[in-house]
């Protein structure tokens, strides 16, 4: 924590103050010290590998959307000890900690043997997988051997695997995983995705579509819900239209709604500045002449 953020205490002890940094606020200073952007720290923390991307950026922002959101968990906790002892706290968030946790791929590795000799990017649970279909991909799993038997029996029509000594229990499956998954799929590519998904949700077998980025946004259950945001004027951006997630936290009492769809650079300076810290607007004149905002 450096020394401003002491003296800033000393005059508001009750001061939360969060800060989001590629390696962290403490560490070694080769990488406390370090520029870092989304893509370092996947690579750092072993998610790029343990996407499978052998070559190439990560197709999402995983680091930096993740980040945001714990340090809003982060504040929350910090918000409820200051109503309990009156005292704010400086909170420190690492990205690559963030990414190393969620990694579970590595951390696979040490829990289950077997992962030892497998690369990270191939599959090794059983019937966990994505499978094709006539127009596409669907997932499925079976992670309860209640769940593997009804996929033989009334899905696959293929009760003789439940005895198959190679299939008869969960760890054996561990080591016929390409054999099983030729199997699921030579059953699934016969049918079109909802056709396949009927089948699996009538015996209760966990399953979904797989999605393309092109068709997400006709998810029934993110219309239904109300996630889909499309009122806002992009056009100044040169978007004919376009749609943003809306709320993802819902309460009972207190709905809340997406208002806008985010203010310009600097729009509410006069507000935090003036209002909230008791500058004036001489003030920010000056500074914006000196590009300081």
């Amino acid at each position: 924590m450096g020394i401003w953020i002491r003296y800033i205490k000393e005059i508001n002890p009750r001061l939360i103050y969060a800060k989001i940094s590629g390696y962290g606020n403490d560490g070694l200073e080769k990488y406390t010290q370090k520029t870092a952007f989304d893509i370092i720290i996947q690579a750092e923390a072993g998610i790029l590998d343990a996407l499978g991307f052998k070559e190439g950026p990560p197709k999402l922002p995983i680091a930096d959307y993740t980040a945001g959101h714990i340090a809003a968990i982060g504040i929350s906790q910090a918000l409820y000890y200051r109503e309990k002892t009156g005292k704010g706290q400086f909170i420190d968030i690492s990205m690559h900690d963030i990414m190393f946790s969620i990694n579970i791929r590595a951390q696979a590795k040490e829990f289950i043997p077997r992962a030892q000799h497998i690369d990270v990017a191939s599959k090794y649970l059983p019937v966990y997988n994505q499978y094709h279909c006539k127009d596409g991909l669907i997932v499925l799993t079976t992670l309860t051997e209640k769940q593997w038997i009804r996929l033989c029996e009334n899905v696959l029509r293929k009760p003789e695997l439940i005895k198959d000594t190679r299939f008869d229990n969960v760890i054996k499956r561990f080591d016929y995983v390409e054999v099983l998954d030729k199997i699921i799929e030579d059953w699934s590519i016969r049918f079109t995705r909802d056709e396949a998904i009927k089948q699996l949700e009538a015996v209760r077998i966990p399953c979904g579509k797989t999605y393309r980025i092109d068709e997400v946004y006709n998810h029934p259950n993110l219309k239904e819900r109300g996630m889909l945001c499309d009122q806002f004027d992009f056009s100044k951006w040169g978007v004919e239209k376009a749609t943003i997630p809306n709320r993802l936290i819902n309460f009972s009492d207190t709905k809340g709604s997406v208002e806008s769809s985010g203010p310009e650079f600097g729009a509410n300076n006069e507000e935090i500045y003036c209002d909230l810290l008791g500058y004036n607007k001489e003030d920010l004149k000056s500074w914006r002449q000196q590009k300081l905002i």
